[in-house]
């Protein structure tokens, strides 16, 4: 091999290596991004990624909390206050229909998220 073809292989090695890395860091950024961002921290979209992923929700128990997430939110306005009653019951409703679609593992994993998720948001149930 020539000097000046084995320049232009390491070239080629090197942009390809840059493009690569390049790749990988926007990916974590962008991970990193999304799980910072204040919108996606909350809410029914992460919240059922969440416990699909901690539970190990099948098809059928994700379409039926999916349902359930969009009735509550029909329930009730999002801009409403926290402490309102009416959004507490309606989120102790929606958690109850929720656990019945889970096993009785899925059940104890949920009833501890939902206690890290509480902390997190300042409330103490």
């Amino acid at each position: 091999m020539t000097s000046q073809a084995k320049v232009k292989l390491q070239v080629w090695l090197l942009i390809v290596v840059v493009f690569v890395l390049g790749g990988v860091t926007g990916g974590s950024l962008d991970r990193l991004y999304l799980s910072k961002s204040p919108g996606e921290r909350r809410g029914p979209h992460r919240m059922m990624e969440r416990l699909k992923s901690d539970l190990k929700l099948n098809d059928e128990q994700v379409a039926k909390i999916r349902t359930i997430f969009e009735e509550s939110r029909k329930e009730f306005n999002q801009s409403r206050l926290l402490e309102c009653p009416l959004y507490l019951k309606s989120r102790e409703r929606t958690r109850a229909r929720i656990r019945e679609t889970l096993t009785p593992e899925q059940q104890k994993r949920f009833d501890e998220i939902n206690t890290q998720r509480d902390a997190e948001m300042g409330k103490d149930h």
